[in-house]
């Protein structure tokens, strides 16, 4: 940034600590986006975007915007700066923008154009959009940079872990659900075991059907499922226990007096 003509920053208050970034760094913060016309017209305030919490990007994954992930990296916590950037670093602005306000809105409110091309055309929902998209212009962003976090300082989600990171991922979430279903906490204990399970599918799709390692993946759903069937029938969901108890005697046939001893507890 410092010493690019087409990107002017000016701190409006100062940060309170300084930070070391780095890939996987995951920040939050806020944005407000102007155009760079008499009234400072307002496009964009991400405190008015869905519930207002700050954005959350996590660097070095590709985020649409690159110019963002670069404006935050000169910056200190708490540090609220504007940045005036040049309409040619903007091309991508409008479809970041859009994306960032529909995805509150019901999917069927959403005007889904993939094409540049169409895009171009028939707009893209938002005629303060098009219009930029029309006529390009310079932009001023107002960032206040909220809080950054090391890899090591957040729970990731599944899709920046490796293989093995998932794995242990999901003997994680079985502990943490039996924990809640021991302490009768059946909802939250359910949601556990239905993460560790969308995980070991999402690992599966990548392994060849019985092969060795889909085999292996698909044997530790077993207690998941049997351990997520138990939650559905204490909240009286008896088509989901059917449902998960079919999956798990499909897996291991033999399963299926064990089963019947949860239900005959359940029943006492």
């Amino acid at each position: 940034i410092s010493g690019d003509p087409k990107i002017i920053k000016k701190v409006l208050h100062a940060g309170s600590k300084a930070v070391n970034f780095g890939n996987d760094c995951k920040v939050q913060f806020h944005f407000q986006t102007r155009l760079c016309d008499q009234d400072k017209t307002l496009l964009d305030d991400s405190r008015r975007m869905g519930d207002g919490k700050p954005l959350e990007i996590i660097l070095g994954r590709k985020f649409k915007f690159e110019l963002w992930e670069a404006i935050v990296q000169c910056m200190a916590i708490g540090e609220v700066s504007q940045f005036t950037v040049s309409k040619d670093l903007l091309t991508q602005y409008p479809f970041v923008s859009k994306t960032l306000r529909d995805v509150h809105l019901p999917a069927d409110k959403r005007n889904n154009h993939r094409c540049v091309m169409t895009a171009h055309q028939h707009g893209i929902g938002h005629d303060d959009l098009n219009r930029l998209m029309s006529n390009p212009a310079d932009l001023e962003f107002t960032i206040e940079l909220v809080k950054v976090e090391e890899p090591n300082e957040y729970q990731k989600e599944s899709w920046q872990m490796n293989e093995l990171e998932q794995v242990d991922r999901v003997h994680e979430l079985k502990e943490l659900g039996n924990a809640e279903y021991k302490s009768s906490n059946h909802e939250a204990a359910s949601k556990m075991y239905a993460e560790a399970i969308g995980i070991l599918e999402r690992l599966m799709i990548k392994e060849k059907p019985q092969s060795e390692e889909w085999n292996d993946l698909n044997k530790m759903k077993i207690p998941l499922l049997s351990n997520y069937s138990q939650c559905m029938m204490a909240k009286g969901d008896f088509y989901a226990v059917i449902e998960h108890c079919t999956s798990v005697l499909k897996i291991e046939p033999g399963r299926s007096d064990s089963l019947r001893g949860y239900s005959m507890d359940y029943c006492r």
